[in-house]
């Protein structure tokens, strides 16, 4: 037990909650209706706030430890679409919630693996910005199928690289 409560500690998951939370919470009381732009924001302030906790402190600790680092950052990435999951669903239909959730938690893990967890929340902000202006699977409405299909793509190749990438790209 006291291994995970050091492993939330070091990946900032406290704080993330908060954010997290706040977020959901401001744009709750800013959405004028229930739109779908409205709660894709929701759901990708949710995931940013997470995605900044998917890399610890220090790349080289993480990449000289003898924990199972696939297994954990799988469970990881797990753990942000069901937390990020839970925040959102009160704004919108759980199956559009976790459907960019997944989608997006992919491709903040892809960030994550590419660039660090500093940057990770950029592909996801830059997919919701690109799909404000042009429909995408973020927006797509519940029953779509192809955008399911998208979503579980970002996810499965995002968390893959996150689980088998030891390091970020250094600066």
């Amino acid at each position: 037990m006291r291994a995970l409560l050091l492993y939330a500690r070091s990946r900032q998951i406290p704080a993330s909650v908060v954010a997290a939370a706040l977020c959901c919470l401001l744009v709750h009381l800013v959405a004028p209706v229930a739109d779908a732009r409205w709660s894709a924001l929701a759901i990708t302030t949710a995931v940013s706030a997470f995605a900044v906790g998917l890399t610890g402190q220090d790349a080289d600790l993480d990449a000289t430890s003898a924990w199972p680092w696939p297994a954990y950052r799988m469970a990881h990435v797990v753990a942000i679409v069901a937390v990020a999951t839970a925040l959102v669903s009160s704004i919108a239909p759980l199956s559009f919630v976790l459907r960019g959730c997944v989608g997006l938690v992919g491709l903040a893990a892809l960030g994550a693996a590419l660039f660090g967890g500093y940057l990770a929340w950029t592909l996801p902000f830059a997919w919701f910005t690109v799909t404000f202006f042009a429909d995408s699977w973020l927006l797509a409405p519940t029953g779509s199928v192809e955008a399911v299909w998208s979503a579980v793509a970002f996810g499965v190749i995002g968390t893959t690289a996150y689980a088998l990438i030891r390091s970020p790209l250094k600066q």
